[in-house]
């Protein structure tokens, strides 16, 4: 008999001497097949190819987030440069496949937006009165000194036209237009008239006609006042400032309905009676004035 090394016995010899070999090679076989099954990676499930209306939003939703970042780093380059805030952004419109939709920015709030100051003045009485004038005291001190170098004023023309600057600039009406009218009512503050300089009264108020002499203020200072005041209750249906009233204008009260005039030509027939062509007379001095 041929001797065997030490170790397991080979498949073939098993096979040969025992019915038991046959049983352990199947086995043996069974078992690695197992193995083989039990060592496969599964197959990936393959992801279905878009479409071509798929594919066309990809691409356009790329671009567009593309866009809006780069957009956006240009108007904050520029908000760091001007101080406007980047945040506004302008119209986008972004197509897919149903259509075409708009996202517009939110307009700014037309409240927040003051007027700009303006010497702009019209024919025909149709200036604003509400308004900021871009003109300065000395201005119209200037104006008002060629026209009649000695005015008969409670105070010096330089001080009075500070006075109006301030007070027409806290109850937001155009101080060339209320100037323009004390000089129509002054004279050049000549007065020459019923009411005399020393009532510290600019613009008639009380002066009815027929020798009243109408209504007598303790300073030129306090004299503005009513006159803007009286200006207030005309233009505005609630008083613009709070000083505005029936304390600084006796006449406060009398006047109604409020907020009637917005233009010179609505004075005509209110602040003057019949005041036929009030307000193109006051317009044609404010033209000089910002023409000067």
């Amino acid at each position: 008999m041929r001797s065997h090394p030490t170790g397991a016995p080979d498949r073939k010899s098993l096979a040969r001497t025992s019915p038991f070999g046959v049983v352990v090679l199947i086995a043996l076989a069974i078992t690695s097949i197992m193995a083989l099954g039990c060592g496969e990676t599964p197959p990936r499930p393959q992801t279905p190819p878009l479409t071509a209306t798929q594919s066309a939003e990809v691409t356009i939703v790329d671009q567009v987030t593309n866009e809006r970042s780069l957009h956006e780093r240009v108007m904050a380059e520029q908000g760091r440069g001007s101080g406007i805030a980047a945040a506004r952004n302008p119209r986008i419109t972004t197509a897919v496949a149903s259509g075409t939709q708009s996202i517009a920015s939110p307009s700014p709030d037309p409240a927040a937006e003051r007027d700009d100051p303006t010497s702009v003045v019209l024919t025909g009485g149709q200036t604003p009165i509400k308004g900021i004038w871009s003109g300065t005291a000395e201005r119209l001190a200037s104006f008002l000194l060629k026209v009649s170098p000695s005015p008969r004023f409670t105070v010096p023309p330089s001080v009075l036209a500070d006075y109006y600057v301030r007070y027409c600039a806290e109850a937001g009406l155009r101080v060339d237009l209320l100037w323009a009218q004390m000089i129509h009512e002054t004279g050049y503050g000549i007065f020459g008239g019923d009411v005399t300089p020393e009532q510290n009264n600019y613009a008639g108020i009380g002066a009815t006609g027929d020798g009243a002499p109408g209504v007598a203020f303790t300073s030129a200072e306090a004299g503005v006042m009513a006159q803007v005041a009286h200006m207030v209750v005309y233009v505005y249906t609630s008083s613009a400032v709070t000083w505005a009233s029936e304390t600084v204008d006796p006449r406060f009260g009398l006047v109604g309905p409020r907020g009637v005039v917005s233009v010179l030509s609505d004075l005509d027939g209110r602040w003057a009676v019949p005041g036929t062509g009030y307000g193109e007379t006051i317009e044609a001095i404010a033209r000089a004035i910002n023409s000067d």
